[in-house]
């Protein structure tokens, strides 16, 4: 079984080549730092690990729209993207517009302006941008990309769809990044964690609008994939979802893996189940 067919050019080679280091580097350190000593194995450990975790994160997720939305389209969904949901957070932190008024600490990485981390941005486009936009076609649409017909009404839909699994995601990550790293503090919680539920209907209503948007612009811009839908790329998505899935999960936080079994690992297993089934019936599909 080939990887990718032999008469592909080589800059679409090149992409799934870039997708792949990546992606395995993010692995390697998620299993090095978090899975492996929780079963007495130690693995050397990546210098400046944090930002070679979020920066091959960023890069799998360029290669991947690069690869099936074409890069025009891809570098104005990275820009956008980030530059927004830095936006966003920074209104949020400190006017309390979206969810709840939080602050961070200096746990969280990299350098921040007017105390909202930079790094923000990349987050948002690898960790819930990324992975809740391909798994959100597979699960709706059963495809890697959504089709165009009747556009409005499907990608309403299917940004709608995105949007609950940000929240699912979420539902993993902030008590993690919250109440095990102490990346952050609400200044009014809930039950949950000690998070706002506020926090969670922004999420809902902002990524809807904005996975739309996208969408639209995808339209409007003519977005295309570049080569045939391959399992070696296909994947990537849901390789880096349950990744964050088992990194979530070893922090064994009172009830949170019950929890991610129902918002990220069950998601997953669908959208996988479904990747199979649109790449058996396609001709290139391997």
């Amino acid at each position: 079984m080939r990887i990718v067919p032999e008469s592909m050019p080589s800059q679409n080679k090149a992409i799934i080549a870039g997708a792949i280091v990546s992606i395995a580097v993010f692995v390697y350190i998620m299993l090095s730092a978090n899975l492996l000593p929780l079963l007495g194995l130690h693995l050397p450990l990546l210098p400046a690990m944090a930002y070679i975790k979020m920066g091959s994160a960023t890069l799998a997720a360029f290669c991947c729209f690069w690869y099936f939305r074409g890069l025009k389209n891809a570098l104005i969904g990275f820009f956008g993207i980030c530059a927004l949901f830095w936006t966003l957070e920074f209104l949020s932190g400190h006017f309390g517009m979206f969810g709840g008024t939080y602050s961070y600490t200096d746990a969280f990485p990299g350098p921040s302006i007017g105390g909202t981390p930079v790094l923000l941005g990349l987050e948002h486009y690898a960790y819930y941008f990324f992975m809740s936009y391909f798994i959100a076609n597979l699960l709706v649409d059963g495809v890697i990309v959504s089709s165009q017909e009747s556009w409005w009404k499907r990608a309403l839909f299917v940004s709608f769809i995105s949007s609950a699994i940000v929240v699912g995601i979420d539902m993993m990550a902030d008590p993690v990044q919250v109440d095990y790293f102490n990346e952050w503090h609400w200044a009014a919680g809930s039950p949950y964690f000690g998070i706002p539920y506020g926090n969670y209907v922004g999420y809902i209503l902002i990524y809807t609008i904005v996975l739309f948007a996208v969408k639209y612009l995808e339209i409007r811009l003519d977005a295309r994939q570049i080569g045939p839908s391959l399992l070696v790329i296909g994947c990537i998505p849901l390789v880096m979802h349950f990744s964050r899935f088992l990194e979530y999960a070893s922090t064994e936080l009172p009830a949170l893996t019950i929890i991610g079994c129902f918002t990220m690992l069950f998601p997953c297993i669908l959208a996988g189940d479904r990747l199979l089934i649109y790449l058996g019936k396609s001709p290139a599909g391997v």
